[in-house]
């Protein structure tokens, strides 16, 4: 019963930890090389619904500017800068400041959305 109860604290405290995280990047100004207003897709390649987002962000950087792809095992710094702690991880940066950041898979529709915020 009482390892029922640690793993069931575990899956609820590890979602809400990086939900809390990304409340907390949001106001933020960062200074990285990723400077500017720019949409930054955090995602890994062994991440299912990153695999599943990926093909759509690559369609939408071919239509909008400022779409940055940061694979958060390749590029370690920018993910630690922006303290990513799940992918997919999608920041919203408008003059160098953290204006909104989704976690979790979103639909085309939602980034579309999102990157009509940047102009």
């Amino acid at each position: 019963m009482i390892v029922l109860l640690l793993v069931a604290s575990f899956l609820i405290l590890v979602p809400m930890l990086s939900y809390l995280s990304a409340k907390r990047l949001v106001g933020r100004k960062i200074d990285s090389k990723l400077n500017g207003n720019r949409m930054l897709y955090f995602y890994s390649q062994n991440c299912s619904p990153c695999r599943a987002m990926t093909p759509i962000v690559d369609r939408l950087a071919g239509q909008y500017e400022g779409i940055v792809k940061v694979d958060v095992r390749e590029d370690p710094e920018t993910s630690r800068t922006f303290n990513i702690r799940a992918t997919p991880t999608l920041v919203l940066m408008k003059d160098n400041v953290v204006t909104q950041v989704a976690l979790g898979a979103k639909t085309e529709s939602q980034m579309e959305t999102m990157l009509k915020k940047l102009a």
